[in-house]
């Protein structure tokens, strides 16, 4: 295996710490963002701690029921579309 590989294969065997230092990193985010408020706020709401981070959630489940409901029926193919490969 490559080194590239087991560096990979390391990084792997330690998704949990990851995963929490990420999940951290987010809380610290958060906190800060409820501390220190913005310099200017350019439209009504932005002016509140989170709103960016609430307005990206909602807009990132907007587009994901989007591609679900809409985009995903015009560009699917039935199972037998391609034939006997």
């Amino acid at each position: 295996m490559s080194s590239l590989g087991a560096v990979f294969e390391r990084l792997r065997g330690q998704h949990r710490l990851w995963r929490n230092l990420f999940f951290v990193l987010l809380v610290v985010l958060l906190g800060l963002n409820l501390v220190i408020g913005p310099d200017e706020a350019h439209f009504g709401a932005d002016r509140y701690p989170g709103f960016f981070a609430g307005f990206g959630l909602i807009v990132g489940a907007a587009v994901v029921l989007i591609v679900e409901k809409i985009v995903r029926p015009l560009i699917a193919r039935k199972e037998d579309f391609y034939g006997d490969l």
